[in-house]
């Protein structure tokens, strides 16, 4: 089971990372867009190996949520976006979804 959170936290990343350098290589009028494509590769290829273990709605919703987090304070820490009230309060309802989505397993982690 640890081994498919690692899958999931790498596909976070990989995903966030190729969604940084598509939106990098946008801003800069360059062709480093082709990394990101590459790494979308290896997304689908982690993707088919966690679902051969989880479930597809529990798996979708924790790596989409999570990626949203995660590119959120990209492009806000690194691209210098600003983000309205309504994003925030966004951003608020999806950690609040990976609570629930993980809720038997965080419970597990403080007992």
């Amino acid at each position: 089971m640890n081994y498919l959170y690692l899958l999931v936290i790498v596909l976070i990343i990989l995903e966030s990372f190729a969604m940084s350098t598509i939106e990098y290589s946008a801003n800069n009028r360059n062709n480093y867009f082709v990394v990101g494509i590459f790494l979308y590769i290896l997304i689908a290829l982690i993707l088919y190996k966690i679902l051969i273990y989880r479930d597809l709605a529990v798996t979708n919703a924790l790596w989409h949520v999570s990626t949203i987090i995660l590119v959120t304070f990209i492009s806000v820490f690194y691209f210098k976006e600003r983000i309205d009230i309504y994003g925030k309060i966004g951003i608020l309802f999806a950690i609040l979804a990976i609570l629930f989505i993980e809720h038997k397993n965080i419970r597990k982690i403080f007992k």
